[in-house]
Parts: structure tokens; C-alpha cells; sequence
């Protein structure tokens, strides 16, 4: 899913578990995913999430995959960008997916085409 959202914004991919957080200051739109993991966001993605650096208005896409049920994967992780200023204007997600299975990601793409224009 991330890499579907990056080849349709024309938006470069970061791995988070590589990459610093500080990057994000080179970006007015952030694009974050997780998978769903016990109904949360992974930890890995909490982690990163939570060692942004504080901002003021910082426009954050939300999007997840899970194969049950989302839960609270994207009230935890807007709590914690909030805290640091940021503004989450989208939250996307995707059941059922699964290695190897073929997943039409368009509908997402659409909702996430229009929310960056």
C-alpha cells in the first residue's frame, strides 16, 4: 500500500525503521502506514510517531492495511501527532490484505489524490 501511494503522489518512500525522524522537517505533508497489529498501530510505527520532532500545523495522512479490524490504530496515533502539533486532515485504511494476494488500492489513491490538491 505504501509503495501504491507513493508511485500515484510522485512522493518518495521511507522505510521508518532506517530512517530519522528529524526528515520530516524537509516536508510540509506527511504520509504515515502501519499494519494492524492487536488492533493497534505496529509498534515500530508508534515508536517513530512519538520521536517526531514537535511542529505547529504539519499536515499528516494517515493510512493502515489489517485483516480483522482497525481498532484504535488511528485515534492512538493521531493522539500522539496532536500532542506534537500536527494535523492529521486523512486516515485511509485497507482490509484484508494479504503476502502475495493482488489488492486493487484505487479507491484509497482517490481519497488521497483529492485530500493533496
Amino acid at each position: 500500500m505504501a509503495q501504491a501511494i507513493s508511485d500515484a503522489a510522485k512522493a518518495p518512500a521511507f522505510d521508518i525503521n532506517s530512517t530519522s525522524p528529524e526528515i520530516v522537517d524537509d516536508y510540509a505533508l506527511l504520509m504515515i502506514g502501519t499494519p494492524v497489529e492487536g488492533f493497534r498501530p505496529a509498534k515500530e510505527t508508534l515508536a517513530f510517531v512519538q520521536s517526531l520532532p514537535k511542529t505547529e500545523g504539519k499536515k499528516v495522512i494517515l493510512f493502515c492495511t489489517y485483516a480483522l479490524w482497525k481498532g484504535s490504530t488511528f485515534k492512538v496515533l493521531e493522539k500522539e501527532l496532536s500532542r506534537k502539533g500536527y494535523s492529521v486532515t486523512l486516515s485511509v485504511s485497507k482490509k484484508g490484505i494479504r503476502p502475495g494476494k493482488a489488492v486493487d488500492f484505487s479507491d484509497i489513491l482517490d481519497k488521497i489524490g483529492k485530500a493533496i490538491v
